[in-house]
């Protein structure tokens, strides 16, 4: 209800602290609540109130054919990748950019807390050279993940995390 829930001031929409403390309501980590605003013309906006704590990944091994960094996403989804070797040059497939193709080098799997990489992301990643993966979440929360390439083997290690906003 307007004013008692929220005021718009310009292009600015403001929810009251109690309407939020109502929408998240036991705080779980994700969605908890979804509001629809809606406008004098187009469609209306899908915003949701998610409550999320930064992502946990831990280290791992694996083969170039099934290799799965372990993910506590507390809340939280991917929205992209990015891969470089420590000379500041992109690895992994497409390699004009550092940005990785989802759901064709990487994909998360939320119910089953790993975030996997793939064979088309390992065949075009250098035998013996420590590539470090930067995760992005929607939250803006980036996680830094090492991992290095031996023969067939991955080994997975966990860097840092930056919470942003």
């Amino acid at each position: 209800m307007r004013g008692a829930d929220y005021t718009v001031s310009g292009d600015q929409l403001t929810l009251t602290a109690s309407a939020l403390t109502r929408l998240v309501g036991n705080r779980a980590y994700g969605v908890n609540a979804t509001l629809h605003a809606r406008f004098s013309a187009g469609v209306p906006w899908r915003i949701d109130v998610v409550t999320y704590d930064p992502p946990v990944l831990s280290n791992a091994t694996g083969n170039t054919t099934s290799f799965a960094v372990p993910t506590q996403f507390r809340g939280d989804q991917l929205a992209t990748m990015e891969a470089r070797y420590a000379d500041g040059s992109n690895a992994g497939p497409h390699d004009w950019t550092s940005f990785k193709e989802f759901d064709v080098a990487f994909a998360p799997d939320y119910t089953g807390n790993r975030i996997t990489l793939t064979d088309t992301f390992f065949g075009a990643v250098d035998d013996g050279t420590r590539v470090t993966l930067t995760f992005h979440f929607w939250s803006g929360t980036t996680v830094t993940y090492h991992i290095t390439r031996s023969g067939g083997s991955v080994t997975g290690v966990t860097a840092s995390a930056t919470r942003m906003g």
